[in-house]
């Protein structure tokens, strides 16, 4: 008559002899399918390497776009810095709207020392430029009537309407060349502590950039980490895209592009190109073309590996991404195994439910991280107390099963439950951080507790909260538990 430590031994080898056969499984069907693709080898090279081809270009064309982040964040905050200036100017004129000569002279000659970016400061009472500061080079502007100059009154026009800063440019300037501009309406109280609604229009600010320096300023140069870098005003509408550095034939090419959203819903353009073209070939490209265009053996061989990898996918779907234990999934695959394998052997096998007291608090604590690393040691741990043949799953948040084949005497499942126990509450050093848990286990034995794996799940979880609502009671008597970690 065959022994229980007989049935176990064999049930162990069965499973194991199962396992293997999925496995040759996976090879015979990646074999067929490499012979079933050998004649279209060729063909199936070509669209990988393409496929490859792409996947590199899309890596560089990403870390041109890093780069281009990187510049879009520090020339906004070259921007921002000077609009703020700007804005104290609103600020100083609503205080003092009759403002003279050599109080603005001051203010503005302030301006400019805190930012070298500002080329130029100008007040327009009533759209009429009366103040600029440099006056030197700039007296032809003097005079000007924004709303007679077809160029520079729409921004004018679009600051009063939204009552806000409004970028232009860059715009031909009356006294000669070109700038960039920060248009800022001034609105001042028509009587004493009037509110917003009964402020009126006194006229417009302009904060003029020196592009170089604003560049500057900004660390923007036309090359940049291997990258040829160009910054633009896109066309809109009968305007035609306007440079203000670089070369334009950047924004021709295949090149990385970026948006810039700017006071007044302006927007400009920052655009990167490779000095010598997007990276295209690589040594993984290499290796497939040469193993395609070869021999048809080798695109043979790379059917069977790109198969296998397609059976080593499905596989992992079975799997905790987290802590790479087998999931719920597969582990009921394995009991409906064992069930089967156990009506015909008397195998059996045991279901230990191990659920962890007191989790969430630790995560709240020290934060989703921690918890993810205490999952992944515990999960470790219970794999490395365990056998091969045993399966280690990880089914829920903090919930784990321990699947142990063959029939065990009472007193092994009370000591390897404990063992159990114990190997999850011993603490751990996670980073800087020193932790513990416990754990409730629930047991449960297959086919004298349940004939079917539900039922038996289902009771080995009961039992596993009959546990934790005991060790509850004797914790902490007279107060009621609630459920949850």
């Amino acid at each position: 008559m065959q022994t229980n430590g007989g049935r176990h031994r064999e049930g162990i080898a069965v499973l194991r002899t199962l396992n293997l056969l999925k496995r040759r499984n996976g090879f015979w069907q990646a074999l067929v399918t490499a012979i079933v693709v050998l004649a279209a080898g060729l063909a199936m090279t070509t669209y990988v390497g393409g496929l490859i081809r792409d996947a590199n270009v899309d890596r560089h064309k990403a870390a041109a776009v890093s780069v281009l982040s990187e510049a879009r964040a520090r020339l906004l905050g070259a921007i921002g810095r000077s609009v703020s200036l700007g804005t104290g100017l609103m600020n100083y004129v609503v205080i003092n709207p009759r403002l003279g000569d050599l109080q603005f002279r001051r203010y503005s000659a302030e301006m400019m020392a805190l930012d070298k970016s500002i080329r130029s400061v100008a007040l327009a009472p009533d759209n009429v430029l009366r103040f600029v500061h440099p006056l030197q080079g700039n007296e032809k502007a003097l005079g000007l009537n924004y709303s007679t100059n077809r160029e520079q009154w729409p921004g004018i026009r679009k600051a009063m309407e939204t009552r806000s800063v409004v970028l232009v440019g860059p715009v031909n300037l009356v006294q000669g060349g070109r700038a960039i501009i920060a248009r800022i309406p001034i609105f001042v109280p028509a009587f004493a502590g009037a509110g917003e609604s009964a402020r009126t229009y006194w006229g417009v600010g302009s904060v003029v950039f020196d592009e170089q320096a604003m560049l500057a300023a900004a660390d923007l140069k036309p090359v940049m980490h291997g990258y040829e870098i160009a910054l633009q005003v896109p066309a809109s509408g009968e305007r035609e895209a306007a440079a203000i550095m670089g070369d334009p034939a950047v924004f021709e090419a295949d090149a990385a592009r970026l948006d810039l959203e700017l006071p007044g819903a302006a927007r400009w353009q920052l655009a990167a190109f490779p000095q010598t073209g997007w990276m295209q070939m690589s040594k993984e490209l290499w290796l497939a073309l040469i193993a395609g265009y070869g021999a048809t053996l080798i695109v043979a061989g790379m059917g069977f590996l790109v198969v296998s990898e397609m059976v080593r996918a499905r596989q992992l779907a079975h799997h905790d991404p987290l802590t790479g234990l087998p999931n719920r999934r597969l582990l009921q695959d394995r009991m409906e195994q064992l069930a089967s394998l156990s009506d015909r052997s008397g195998l059996g096998f045991q279901v230990f439910f191990v659920d962890l007291n007191a989790f969430k608090p630790i995560n709240d604590q020290h934060g989703h991280a921690i918890g993810d690393q205490m999952l992944v040691e515990i999960g470790q741990r219970l794999r490395a107390m365990t056998r091969r043949a045993d399966t280690v799953a990880r089914i829920g948040g903090d919930e784990f099963v321990v699947l142990t084949p063959g029939i065990m005497s009472q007193a092994d499942v009370t000591l390897f439950s404990r063992r159990l126990a114990a190997t999850v509450s011993e603490p751990m050093r996670l980073g800087t951080v020193t932790v513990a848990v416990r754990a409730s286990v629930g047991i449960a034995s297959y086919p004298e507790d349940a004939t079917t794996i539900l039922e038996l799940l289902e009771l080995a979880d009961t039992r596993m909260y009959a546990q934790k609502k005991e060790r509850f009671n004797a914790l902490f008597p007279g107060v009621r538990a609630v459920s949850g970690s």
